[in-house]
């Protein structure tokens, strides 16, 4: 168990450094040029309306641009670097679009009032970006509380038998995944599950709305890479693992199922060795 909780830890560890360093970039250097013209539109389109708009762009850009470059290694038959033997079934895929689209903009039409009515005014304000300590504090709130969240509420849609045949059992149909079925899932699965686990921890911190669009799309990127099928993520295949298995990793970063003894990685990786 020991050593599956070190590498829980050092999963969190990096994950923290990585986003860490993702806000920062961003915070200090991407942003702040853009700054004036993001104030331009939100005094021509109205705040509120402006905010949701970007907040359509960050997560679109984020799951069909990359989400869908991700997807191309499958849907074009690549065996190179496969985690699991099994194809892509295009025709399936194509099926399990409209769900995976009503879910993407449920996310983004559920967000915004819920930080619109949680954060405060400052928090929306683009002149008051966040230092460099409160993002290191916020970053690290963020993941453990997501962990934990995820953990819980994914293991109780395995475990409690009718929510896994009434609502779980929808997202593993796909027992070989693919990037963009990452939401492809029951709406109540996808908001008990997916959104409020990644918005508990912002709207605990408090943070910053920008802040937070950096952790949903960098979030949204991992979560799309452990989905995507092949050994393009840090999980070691973790989560491939999951959907082939379905009674382990339950978690993120698998710091949880070290602990409940529910973390395994797929055959022939070094750690399962």
């Amino acid at each position: 168990m020991w050593d599956g909780v070190l590498q829980g830890i050092g999963n969190l560890a990096s994950a923290i450094t990585a986003l860490l360093l993702a806000e920062m970039v961003v915070m200090d250097v991407v942003l702040p040029p853009w700054i004036p013209t993001i104030e331009a539109f939100e005094s021509l389109a109205g705040k509120w309306q402006a905010m949701a708009v970007l907040g359509i762009m960050n997560s679109s850009i984020a799951f069909w641009g990359i989400g869908g470059l991700f997807a191309l290694p499958a849907l074009l038959k690549v065996s190179r670097w496969k985690i699991q033997a099994k194809t892509c079934d295009a025709s399936m895929l194509l099926r399990s679009l409209p769900l995976i689209t009503f879910n993407h903009f449920l996310g983004a039409v559920l967000a915004l009032p819920i930080l619109r009515y949680t954060l405060p005014e400052t928090s929306f304000d683009w002149r008051a970006l966040p230092s460099t300590n409160v993002l290191a504090r916020d970053v690290c709130v963020w993941l453990v509380v997501e962990e934990v969240l995820f953990f819980y509420v994914h293991r109780w849609l395995h475990e409690n038998k009718k929510m896994y045949a009434a609502v779980h059992k929808l997202h593993h149909t796909w027992t070989a995944p693919v990037s963009l079925v990452a939401i492809y899932c029951n709406p109540f699965e996808h908001v008990v599950s997916n959104i409020l686990p990644v918005l508990a921890g912002p709207v605990l911190c408090r943070s910053h709305a920008a802040a937070f669009g950096v952790f949903l799309f960098v979030g949204t990127i991992h979560t799309l890479a452990v989905h995507s099928g092949y050994w393009i993520c840090d999980d070691k295949g973790m989560h491939d693992e999951h959907h082939a298995k379905f009674s382990v990793n339950y978690g993120v970063l698998g710091l949880m199922d070290a602990l409940y003894g529910t973390y395994q990685l797929p055959a022939g990786t070094k750690s399962a060795d």
